[in-house]
């Protein structure tokens, strides 16, 4: 009987340990250390997801006061269900735990460091936030016609700030978090870098989730930044090592190559100890994360704006959307008038569906911030046209133009190209033959740019196609006019210096010589 005892309980014990997913990889990345705990907290998103519809997958009212109890339960675990996401981040608001650099930036934008919370709150509340440059009023939903869509303006607020916004600040403060462990003096070879480098693990276990598996090909929908990647390189038609693959969900996008291709560097940099290196890999990561998050708020700017009826399909307004001295042009392909204020005087064809409302919102809540430490002007413009409530977005146009010219004006800031963000093509050509996320074929030409939506030329923005850090100044008619009211008056303090990318160089404290 004790042989036979022994016997169950070593088939247990092998049983368990098949089941563990680190030491292993993650979509290619070679965890070092057991970070299963933080690689299934995608599950967590995931249930919450699945408790915010109906099994039949409509967002209704009811499905959504599920949600809500699930998110706030304080009966679980800390580490399990809502407890843990209103955690997040994990480290870095305890006591002598230190914020990164990126996760002050949206502290500093909104005035508050749970500035992701009050967002939540306020949408589950169905109500308001002001805080900082962050301010939104939910109670503009529902204004959809469809009376199962009363509550999905709500809904979509949540779930994309859950998924990605708090996905991000885990994922640079679990960065953050290998980095001060670095600076303790580890030299893995000789004294043990281990918990540098399980922390590091556990931001790449993050970042991807258990969801994609091994290989980072998820058939069933992942419910991280990683996932997101891979979907809005589709709705770009810039999917694949060609950046031209629009259709096939077995493609990786660019953004995610390069975020896997930094983690792996940086685990090495962990591994010796480095923690000035780490630091150089923690910006570039933190501002690839940020490029599906421009995709996202480009594509939901477009369908609500009225770029649908510009005359001729042209891909480019034939106006830049301010003039240098910051009012509006008026774009007479669009019939717009020029304060966009007035929707009984603009063209009808434009979304204002709480849907696409709610995720443009949650898209910006990621981009803005980021936009706002490069250039307080271009945040400043952009927020008003996709904040709910702020009387654009669901009533009247946005206006695609400046959302789009703000960002691009800046991307050198951050860090990204005109070549990686792309051009918008977002489903059917106009033939209705085509889709670009749906279409069996991975390359086809046949595929439509949405009208006014043609990326810029990196050439005149003095961008790096790559993404890099290689710029040039931009072309005069683009520095002096397009960009003029859509850069300057950076955030945060150099945040729009080249010199910020510039490699971390460590200087040693200054000790007081002995006396002679």
């Amino acid at each position: 009987m004790l042989m036979l005892r022994l016997v169950v309980l070593a088939l247990a014990l092998a049983t368990a340990q098949a089941q563990n997913l680190t030491p292993g990889k993650i979509a290619g990345y070679n965890a070092v250390t057991m970070v299963d705990d933080y690689l299934k907290k995608d599950l967590i998103q995931e249930e919450l997801e699945g408790r915010l519809q109906t099994s039949a997958g409509k967002e209704d009212c009811p499905s959504f006061a599920i949600g809500k109890s699930y998110y706030f339960d304080d009966t679980v675990q800390p580490d399990e269900a809502g407890r843990y996401l209103r955690s997040i981040p994990t480290y870095g608001n305890g006591v002598g735990e230190q914020q990164s650099n990126e996760y002050k930036e949206y502290i500093k934008w909104s005035g508050n460091k749970n500035f992701h919370k009050k967002w939540v709150e306020a949408a589950f509340d169905k109500g308001s936030v002001a805080k900082g440059e962050m301010v939104a009023d939910f109670t503009v939903f529902p204004n959809d016609v469809f009376p199962d869509a009363r509550c999905v303006g709500f809904e979509e607020c949540v779930k994309k700030a859950t998924s990605y916004v708090y996905n991000f600040l885990e994922v640079v403060q679990l960065m953050q978090a290998s980095i001060e462990s670095a600076k303790d003096g580890c030299i893995y070879q000789q004294d043990s870098c281990e918990t540098a480098v399980k922390y590091w693990d556990a931001s790449v276990a993050i970042y991807v989730g258990s969801l994609e598996g091994e290989f980072g090909r998820s058939q069933t929908g992942g419910k991280s930044n990683y996932a997101l990647a891979n979907k809005r390189c589709r709705n770009f038609k810039n999917c694949g090592p060609e950046r031209n693959e629009g259709s096939s969900k077995d493609r990786i996008s660019p953004v995610n190559t390069k975020i896997l291709a930094t983690f792996s560097a940086g685990q090495h940099a962990a591994f010796a100890g480095d923690w000035a290196l780490m630091e150089d890999y923690k910006k570039l990561i933190s501002a690839k994360m940020v490029v599906p998050w421009i995709q996202g708020t480009l594509r939901y700017a477009w369908r609500l704006s009225s770029e649908r009826a510009r005359l001729d399909n042209a891909l480019t307004s034939a106006v830049d959307p301010l003039k240098p001295n910051g009012n509006v042009n008026f774009d007479d392909q669009l019939k717009l008038p020029a304060d966009l204020s007035d929707p009984t005087s603009a063209d009808p064809d434009y979304s204002i569906l709480d849907k696409e409302v709610g995720e443009a919102a949650a898209f910006a809540l990621g981009a803005v911030p980021k936009l706002w430490a490069c250039s307080k002007k271009a945040a400043q413009l952009v927020w008003p046209q996709l904040g709910p409530g702020q009387g654009v977005a669901g009533v009247a146009p946005v206006n695609f133009q400046l959302v789009k010219t703000a960002f691009e004006c800046n991307y050198k800031c951050l860090l990204t190209s005109c070549t990686e963000v792309g051009s918008l093509y977002d489903g059917v050509d106009r033939e209705d033959l085509i889709d670009s996320a749906d279409s069996p074929d991975t390359v086809d030409e046949k595929v439509d740019i949405k009208n006014g939506a043609l990326t810029c030329d990196d050439a005149e923005y003095g961008t790096d196609p790559k993404g890099y850090k290689k710029c040039t100044k931009q072309d005069g008619p683009i520095r002096k006019k397009r960009c003029k009211a859509l850069t300057g008056q950076a955030g945060v303090g150099q945040r729009a210096a080249p010199e910020y990318f510039a490699e971390t160089v460590y200087t040693p404290p200054t000790s007081t010589p002995p006396p002679s």
